[in-house]
């Protein structure tokens, strides 16, 4: 399968301890990074920094679907971690873990990957079509609107796998990550870390009278913003 038809993402989102930064560095490019790629339906793996107060690190795949992520290659992998996985990730803090699955998409894939990358975490409005509508309005409304911003590559949303997140494996239990609670996650691939600043974006977001009250219905809303530090397919 090609990357554009990628319906799974696993996220991990942590902070390393100051005197193992570089170590974590060449962990991850040299090692943790290519042994996932290699693992049957996984197509891309990423690492981004933080700009801003965010987890220093945000590290994740892109698989043909989420149940990649119970597929038993995968399982060997996180229940075998290698000796310098099992001490990279002891040096994890402040640790989140979420696999997802792809539920809207608008925009293409950018021929070269986007520098920066806006991720914006919810749980829906407390009503009982909550979920769907948050759906609905990124298809049909929030996303093609955003992705018409200059400088805006593309825009997916991505819905929480409960189960598949919740599976407990050798190398979870040594970095402790939690699943996290909100049950939305979308992202914005950008030409600029600024563009979620500028008045074209504001008005695109909130500029209709559904994406006004939408954006003020979302609960436990974070924004973070990251940029590109690693990628390999």
């Amino acid at each position: 399968m090609n990357e554009a038809s990628a319906r799974g993402l696993l996220a991990i989102w942590a902070n390393v301890d100051p005197d193992y930064q570089l170590e974590f560095v060449r962990w991850h490019n040299c090692e943790h990074v290519p042994e996932r790629v290699a693992i049957p339906g996984f197509q891309v793996g990423r690492r981004y920094r933080a700009c801003g107060p965010e987890r220093q690190y945000l590290m994740f795949y892109e698989t043909d679907d989420p149940q990649v992520m119970a597929s038993a290659p995968y399982l060997q992998s996180q229940n075998n971690p290698t000796p310098w996985t099992r001490r990279s990730i002891a040096h994890f803090r402040d640790t989140l873990r979420t696999i997802y699955t792809l539920v809207a998409s608008e925009g293409a894939a950018p021929r070269f990957d986007a520098p920066y990358l806006l991720l914006v975490r919810s749980n829906p409005p407390q009503q009982a079509d909550g979920e769907q509508a948050v759906i609905d309005w990124y298809r049909e409304e929030h996303l093609p609107r955003l992705v018409a911003v200059d400088g805006v590559h593309r825009g997916r949303l991505y819905r929480a796998d409960d189960a598949v997140s919740g599976i407990v494996t050798a190398e979870r239990k040594v970095h402790g990550a939690s699943s996290g609670s909100q049950a939305f996650l979308a992202m914005y691939e950008l030409a600029d870390p600024d563009i979620p600043t500028r008045a074209d974006w504001v008005e695109a977001a909130r500029g209709t009278e559904r994406s006004a009250a939408m954006v003020a219905a979302l609960r436990d809303a974070e924004r973070e913003r990251y940029w590109l530090d690693f990628t390999l397919r």
